[in-house]
């Protein structure tokens, strides 16, 4: 625990930090409380909420460990261009890690990993990985990291961009964390005409995104429950109908994983449509970017070796300092 006071710096100033039992105070009077053995740098409830709560509620069911299947280390490994086998020992920033799906594979593999998330889904991850002593978490604002800059071998930023308020701010943020050499490694949605028009020309989920979101907070999940449990029958009956399943995404929100991903039965379908339809329905920001607009954001910055894929989320890029 002492370890984990001497990494952190204010997040405004970037000055080391003094512990005092449950307050940690920066130099220029700053007081940042510590709950749950969590050090939390922001207000409990903010636009991250709604996802604090979904990973609260399923801590594991992305979680590799859990589900035995290999989908987040693949997905990782996709990201990191192999280099998963290269990870031991090396310092890594992890920005955005909801219940900890990707925490679980860079400590598998040897990382020591200082982690944080807006949302309080840093209550699932210190569950799931708080054991380990190459771990290190805290609830944070991307734009104000509270750790030392220049310092990561490795940034690693996953499902995270699109749903922060702005992008360049974010990933200029994510770029002073990285040390010279190190790498920079994140995710984000596309600018695609289809995915923006409202249904019936463009599908359906951001007319039901609009309206769960006028919703008052405590029902929003429920809502989002019942109309899963509404329409995935309807998708798993015509699973194997590609024509079935664009006409349904006209009506239906719900986000239909069959057959991309490769998971084991119903039920486990369902819990993930569950979990990513509430995800893609109560997020406050949604942003996308195009690859031309991602590597100009990228090489304003000075970032090298600068490569970008169409795969997950939408756009991956790799680059490094």
């Amino acid at each position: 625990m002492d370890y984990l006071y001497k990494v952190l710096r204010d997040p405004i100033h970037g000055k080391e930090l003094l512990r005092q039992n449950k307050i940690l105070k920066s130099a220029d009077g700053s007081e940042y409380h510590v709950v749950n053995d969590i050090p939390r740098f922001v207000n409990s409830e903010n636009y991250s909420s709604d996802f604090g709560d979904q990973w609260n509620k399923f801590p594991k069911t992305q979680l590799d460990s859990f589900s035995g299947l290999n989908i987040t280390e693949t997905r990782l490994k996709r990201c990191l261009h192999g280099n998963l086998d290269k990870i031991k020992g090396k310092k890594i920033l992890e920005a955005g890690s909801g219940a900890g799906r990707f925490t679980e594979v860079l400590l598998k593999w040897g990382a020591i990993v200082h982690s944080f998330d807006y949302s309080n889904a840093v209550e699932a991850n210190k569950k799931n990985n708080g054991k380990s002593k190459n771990f290190i978490i805290v609830q944070a604002d991307i734009r104000q990291i509270p750790f030392e800059k220049y310092s990561y071998d490795y940034v690693v930023c996953l499902g995270v961009l699109q749903h922060t308020p702005d992008t360049y701010e974010s990933i200029k943020s994510l770029w002073e964390m990285v040390s010279p050499n190190g790498v920079l490694v994140f995710d984000h949605y596309p600018w695609k005409l289809k995915l923006i028009l409202p249904t019936p020309f463009g599908e359906s989920i951001s007319f039901y995104r609009f309206f769960v979101l006028k919703l008052p907070k405590k029902i929003r999940f429920s809502f989002v429950e019942k109309l899963t449990k509404f329409f995935f029958p309807l998708h798993w009956k015509f699973k194997d109908s590609k024509l079935i399943q664009k006409l349904l995404r006209r009506v239906s929100p719900v986000i239909f994983h069959y057959p991309d991903l490769c998971l084991k039965d119903y039920n486990q379908y369902y819990e993930w449509s569950l979990l990513d339809t509430h995800d893609a329905t109560t997020d406050y920001y949604k942003h996308r970017k195009t690859a031309k607009e991602l590597i100009g954001i990228m090489e304003s910055l000075g970032a090298k070796y600068i490569t970008i894929n169409e795969a997950g989320n939408g756009y991956e890029v790799f680059c490094r300092k």
